[in-house]
């Protein structure tokens, strides 16, 4: 059985296991808990997952280590659970709502929407020194011959630079991030950034300019199409394997709105 809630688990886990040693520490000095979660399907198979933020640092899926007694255990939904993971509801209200149980230390369970958004995120290549916000590409400059996506991220551009500046802020405001894609194209990674963290909003060619992205999306030309294009469902394409992601998996469960909202009438 296939749990939507293992790619968010997934994304976690890794992010744990490529964190910074001094930042995982300071996770685990702030928590100081294990959560065990125990997912159910809508078909009803259940799998169980364990988030040890008090003594080593680790998500595994499977029971408790030896040793090792949860401090809070929760029940919930496979759909519930994404739906907390991607902030389309809290908590709080799912506990009220009766689609989450929780046996043992229920105060941890205030700490579960903070542990979701902020899990540690990976180290990343040794930024390069800030330079003034980038000009904004030309939709001809995000072209490459025999890469479609390139035609993908030109469609971007001109989603971007039709809207009012009002619009674009909206965006910018909602999204709150910076996305790096590696396109992987005729045995080369061709790299393209869509800023929605700064200003009113950029695409461009190549690698971010001020430091290091939110999120960097490794993934196949065609299947970056295929995304784009609304062939490919996101959550479907990380599970396969045809997308792999690098910092804050949550903001991955926003691309297929993202591009879907931003793109100019594309056609591929």
């Amino acid at each position: 059985m296939t749990f939507k809630s293992n790619a968010v688990l997934e994304g976690i886990k890794s992010s744990i296991e490529n964190a910074p040693a001094a930042e995982k520490q300071a996770q685990i000095k702030k928590v100081n808990a294990v959560f065990q979660f125990n997912i159910k399907s809508a078909g009803g198979d259940e799998t169980t997952w364990v988030l040890d933020l008090k003594n080593k640092g680790s998500m595994t899926h499977g029971g408790p280590a030896a040793g090792v007694k949860p401090d809070i255990v929760i029940n919930v939904g496979d759909d519930t659970f994404v739906d907390l993971a991607s902030g389309k509801t809290t908590g709080q209200k799912a506990f009220m709502g009766g689609k989450i149980k929780v046996k043992g230390n229920m105060m941890l369970a205030t700490k579960l929407d903070g542990i979701l958004k902020t899990a540690p995120k990976p180290a990343a290549a040794p930024a390069k020194a800030a330079s003034s916000a980038p000009a904004a590409a030309s939709g001809s400059s995000l072209k490459i011959a025999g890469v479609a996506s390139s035609d993908v991220f030109t469609q971007i551009h001109a989603g971007i630079t039709s809207m009012s500046a009002t619009e674009r802020q909206g965006v910018v405001s909602k999204a709150k991030a910076v996305y790096q894609f590696n396109i992987k194209a005729a045995d080369k990674i061709h790299t393209f950034t869509l800023d929605l963290k700064n200003g009113n909003g950029d695409v461009y060619q190549g690698a971010y300019k001020n430091g290091k992205p939110e999120i960097a999306i490794t993934i196949a030309d065609k299947d970056f199409v295929d995304l784009a294009g609304g062939k490919l469902n996101g959550q479907k394409a990380f599970m396969s394997g045809k997308l792999k992601i690098q910092g804050n998996m949550m903001l991955a469960t926003k691309l297929d709105t993202i591009l879907k909202s931003i793109q100019k009438k594309p056609k591929l």
